[in-house]
């Protein structure tokens, strides 16, 4: 029987928006976050250094931020019950984001979503400090290319390796780690935005999903079911 994990990404996909944008917007100088986002673009730095010169900028401590993102943040309907469908038949369910912890945490708690595993950048610095902080990098990897916080694709390999017979659908709508996830590791991609336009560019195989996971949900449900699974 073929057992069913997912892997989501954070922002735009398990989150209904960018929530790390939320943790700065308005909190950073506006002549700081274009100077930051400029010499991203122009790609003289990378997304890892980008985020962490941005938040290193803000006006809030991490634990200021994270009880922002938990009021704030809204989780795609059906999650729940799609990581529901997945425990019972066997599979696992992750995150793996590019963000950082102290905003993605507290979101998945209010959600009741704490099971989840979560791969990500963490600051390490005390959560009532100021900025500058400091990072860790434990998902970080070597299985892609460019430095992206989280190498999606090991994330994948890894719970396929620790899920036996598993089938990995990953969830996502960025570009950078999502496009390489969806092109070298993924077995099943649902995908929204830049990631879904990528996928049909380079026809790699995709289903879109809108405003809830319920396509996912219902390829699961029949995928499962067929198997015999109950």
């Amino acid at each position: 029987m073929t057992t069913i994990s997912v892997v989501f990404d954070f922002d735009g996909s398990l989150a209904t928006s960018f929530v790390g944008g939320m943790m700065f917007n308005g909190y950073i100088s506006e002549s700081k976050l274009y100077i930051a986002r400029e010499r991203f673009q122009s790609a003289t730095t990378s997304l890892r250094l980008y985020q962490e010169e941005v938040f290193d900028s803000v006006s809030q401590t991490p634990a200021e931020m994270s009880q922002r993102a938990a009021d704030g943040a809204k989780i795609r309907p059906l999650a729940h019950e799609l990581c529901e469908q997945v425990r019972k038949t066997g599979g696992s369910a992750a995150v793996a984001s590019a963000g950082l912890d102290f905003y993605i945490k507290p979101v998945l708690g209010r959600a009741n979503l704490d099971q989840l595993n979560i791969h990500s950048g963490i600051v390490v610095s005390d959560p009532t400090c100021p900025p500058p902080f400091r990072y860790d990098y434990p998902s970080a990897g070597d299985a892609c290319e460019g430095d992206w916080v989280t190498c999606k694709c090991k994330v994948i390999n890894d719970l396929r390796n620790e899920v036996a017979y598993s089938e990995v659908i990953f969830i996502g709508d960025g570009t950078g780690a999502d496009e390489c996830a969806a092109a070298n590791a993924a077995d099943k991609i649902f995908a929204r935005g830049r990631l879904l336009t990528y996928c049909k560019e380079n026809k790699i195989p995709v289903t879109e999903f809108g405003d809830d996971f319920g396509p996912v949900l219902s390829y699961v449900e029949n995928k499962t079911s067929a198997n015999g699974a109950q």
